[in-house]
């Protein structure tokens, strides 16, 4: 009778959550990249890192061989950033900037298989994120330079770009309502044409930015 009994718990505790319907929670990230400028056959690449956070909505269907698939959206503001200067690539250089991430949105497909109250999946979508940069020249970075020739200046431009993301995380059924769990995303946001006027070099004024990053996001759900 005990052996029968816990057979049966067992089959039960390894039976599948119920993963459908609808959802909505929040989210945290953390997330490092690549910039550069591929318009400027001298310029470095930048390493943006920072933080996120969040919140995203979806819906899911699951069907009776476990599989579940999904849609979800997600807002995300905060700030993967860099802020460079010229001068830890070239000592007499005083120009400096900052590129940055600022805010995002992605619209993802998500395709996985139920095992118990766990959840592995993949996903892929588009992302459309705001980005800011700013150049910059000024004298007094350097000891010694022939920069700024004309004029010490700061100036700014903003984007928004539209690229694609892929990934794979796990979500874990932590009762009826609640689920946890955790992303890795790869995002290519491709080149950002932008405008920074710089009056040493007036002709230099368009940009265009290839912007990439991977990031981790810890996510928590409500389940309707």
């Amino acid at each position: 009778m005990s052996t029968a009994a816990l057979l049966l718990s067992g089959t039960a505790a390894a039976a599948p959550a119920n993963w459908e319907g609808s959802y909505m929670g929040v989210q945290a990230s953390h997330a490092e990249g690549k910039s550069q400028d591929r318009s400027n056959a001298n310029a470095s690449e930048k390493s943006p890192r920072g933080f996120t956070g969040g919140v995203q909505a979806g819906r899911t269907w699951q069907f009776d061989s476990n599989v579940v698939m999904g849609i979800e959206g997600s807002l995300a503001v905060g700030s993967i950033d860099r802020d460079w200067k010229d001068r830890e690539n070239h000592p007499h250089s005083p120009y400096y900037g900052k590129d940055a991430v600022t805010r995002s949105g992605s619209v993802n497909l998500m395709l996985g298989y139920a095992v118990g109250p766990v959840l592995p999946y993949l996903t892929t979508g588009v992302t459309v994120a705001r980005q800011e940069y700013t150049l910059g020249c000024d004298k007094s970075l350097v000891e010694k330079t022939n920069g700024c020739r004309v004029a010490e200046f700061e100036t700014g431009a903003r984007h928004v770009s539209t690229g694609v993301n892929v990934g794979a995380g796990v979500l874990v059924r932590v009762n009826e309502r609640l689920s946890a769990g955790v992303e890795y995303r790869y995002t290519n946001l491709g080149s950002s044409p932008v405008q920074l006027h710089d009056p040493n070099y007036p002709d230099a004024a368009r940009r265009s930015f290839h912007t990439d990053y991977s990031s981790v996001t810890l996510k928590l759900n409500y389940h309707f």
